[in-house]
């Protein structure tokens, strides 16, 4: 196994087709294909994609452009479940290995000296997110199978609340729990989340947490009320890179 891995994160793209906008105001299509064409334009290329959830907004119909334009990024792309997206449709895109016996999307992606586990939180037309008891003993013999290798854990719906009116009563509902359970294992180095739109990140046990801000748009974290709320309209691709143990992190932001 190679001692580098570099890895891109991309989250809450919130895609739309081409004729529409999200919230009748921003073009998610046109930011995706600028997210990909910044992808190919790295200098250094990422070794596999992780998608970590939301990739479409509600419509299920979404998924055929939105997977013809993933064919762009020229490496393996691995989606994840967000509170916008739809399973049952997701999964006919995904290859079956990425779904559990359960019919969640609970992967690990195994065959670098990095373990990466992406963990299925969402709960299909709901915001809020939770890990149902089969995932949360799918992910606890992951980690008892896995003792020698460093772990990143990806999930959509942080476990933590981080500061924020807008999304810290939507976050994964039984998030201390998994907490708990991650903070046995002295190899799980990160875990690291979608869903909030924003940068984030806080030591928790030894094990870093941390938000993937969206590539599409990014709201305030210290907003009051979701009232007149201003977006930033800036996207941001998340890269991780593992090197010789150490585990880095950056944000790229996407050229328009």
């Amino acid at each position: 196994m190679e001692k580098n891995l570099l890895i891109g994160q991309i989250s809450d793209i919130h895609f739309v087709n081409k004729n529409e906008k999200l919230f009748d105001k921003y073009d998610t299509f046109t930011r995706f294909e600028q997210t990909i064409k910044t992808c190919n334009n790295l200098e250094k290329t990422p070794d596999l994609y992780i998608i970590s959830g939301d990739l479409i907004h509600d419509n299920e119909t979404f998924y055929s452009d939105f997977f013809d334009l993933c064919k762009g990024l020229k490496k393996p792309v691995y989606p994840m479940m967000g509170n916008h997206d739809k399973r049952n449709e997701l999964k006919k895109y995904v290859k079956s290995d990425l779904i559990d016996q359960h019919g969640y999307l609970n992967y690990t992606i195994s065959n670098h000296s990095l373990e990466i586990i992406c963990l299925d939180t969402a709960i299909e037309n709901k915001i809020e997110g939770t890990i149902p008891k089969t995932s949360m003993m799918w992910i606890e013999e992951k980690l008892q199978k896995t003792p020698n290798k460093q772990i990143i854990i990806f999930m959509h719906h942080p476990p933590i609340e981080i500061g924020s009116v807008l999304f810290d009563h939507i976050k994964c509902n039984n998030g201390n729990e998994f907490i708990q359970l991650i903070s046995k294992y002295q190899n799980v180095k990160e875990v690291i989340f979608g869903h909030v739109h924003c940068f984030f990140e806080k030591i928790i046990n030894g094990i870093k947490f941390s938000s993937c801000p969206s590539a599409s748009i990014q709201y305030p974290i210290d907003a009051k009320s979701d009232k007149n709320i201003q977006l930033d309209t800036d996207g941001y691709i998340k890269m991780i890179d593992y090197n010789q143990g150490e585990i880095s992190t950056k944000h790229v932001s996407i050229n328009n």
